[in-house]
């Protein structure tokens, strides 16, 4: 019986051992095959020696509709409204430091945020005002942008943003819930394709379906994106405290899109600390106001924490609004 039990643990080790090494380079001949999807030089400006992504889409000179991603996000999220916007105005989108093409960077601080989005909009000769649409995190990453360039900014639309005061507000429970795994452990099923055969079966997110062009970027390319992924989460707190310090926008225009979580919030089955975010969440989401003068809130009524996917309508609508108020 010993010997019996014996062989099968070793035969379960060897099979294990093969199906991790066949994971592994299934991930890294996929690498290979994405990275030759690498943008033209063309999208790229050179800031302190790293490269920064960027895609300029339309060639209207009233504006440029800024778009700014959350944790870990890529010019890619953007895809469908950058398209729909650029008809009417000129659009941009950019990889942030460390994430999909663009070089990552030890810095990290909303003042290096702010240099990364002044440099490549310099070099890309976007014409202001600025109207800024920003989701989740660039609630906060974009704060010192917007102070260091207020009398450039026309407008700013903020979707289902973070807020600075969010960690603080939690508790312990509902902290350690919506925690990932260490970067060792999500590093192992990075390198071994796990990852990227857990979103062949299940989607990023439930919010759009399975074969969306959204979930299908986030299968593709999570290698890329996963180091600046986990660089803006382990520094979330740093942040956070940076941007609790820039609490006034002054008289620009901001519209505060709040999602309502119709079906609830995803990956979060335990009922209670689901109303213990919900509870939190538009407490804070209506806090934002006080950023500014002239500010109002809309609520994304079917969508949850992807606006973006599910209602980018409403953010349309807020960006045609915004730039109607000073005609």
């Amino acid at each position: 019986m010993k010997n019996i039990l014996l062989k099968t643990a070793k035969y379960s080790i060897s099979v294990l051992f093969l199906l991790l090494f066949a994971g592994f380079v299934y991930e890294h001949i996929s690498r290979v095959y994405f990275n030759k999807k690498q943008p033209h030089e063309s999208e790229y400006v050179t800031v302190n020696n790293r490269k920064i992504h960027f895609k300029k889409v339309g060639n209207s000179a009233k504006g440029t509709v800024v778009f700014e991603s959350g944790l870990g996000g890529d010019y890619l999220h953007w895809q469908e409204l950058q398209n729909r916007l650029s008809k009417e105005y000129t659009t941009l989108s950019y990889d942030k430091a460390g994430i999909l093409w663009s070089d990552p960077t030890e810095d990290v601080s909303l003042k290096r945020y702010a240099a990364d989005l002044s440099a490549v909009l310099k070099h890309t000769n976007c014409p202001k005002p600025y109207i800024l649409v920003g989701h989740s995190f660039a609630g906060i990453t974009l704060r010192s942008f917007i102070k260091e360039n207020s009398k450039d900014i026309q407008g700013i639309v903020f979707v289902d943003v973070s807020h600075p005061l969010q960690l603080k507000k939690s508790s312990e429970n509902l902290k350690k819930s919506v925690t990932p795994p260490s970067r060792q452990v999500l590093s192992f099923f990075n390198e071994t394709g796990i990852i990227r055969l857990l979103y062949t079966f299940v989607p990023f997110t439930k919010s759009v379906p399975k074969e969306h062009i959204f979930n299908k970027n986030v299968q593709n390319y999570f290698y890329k994106i996963f180091d600046g992924l986990m660089q803006e989460m382990e520094n979330d707190d740093k942040l956070m405290a940076e941007a609790e310090q820039i609490n006034d926008f002054g008289d620009i225009a901001l519209t505060v899109i709040t999602a309502k979580y119709p079906n609830g919030v995803e990956n979060m089955p335990d009922p209670k600390l689901t109303n213990e975010y919900l509870a939190i969440h538009n407490t804070l989401q209506k806090d934002l106001l006080q950023l500014s003068n002239k500010s109002k809130q809309v609520f994304a009524e079917k969508s949850g924490h992807y606006v973006t996917l599910q209602e980018p309508e409403l953010i349309v609508e807020a960006v045609k609004e915004i730039e109607k108020q000073d005609k």
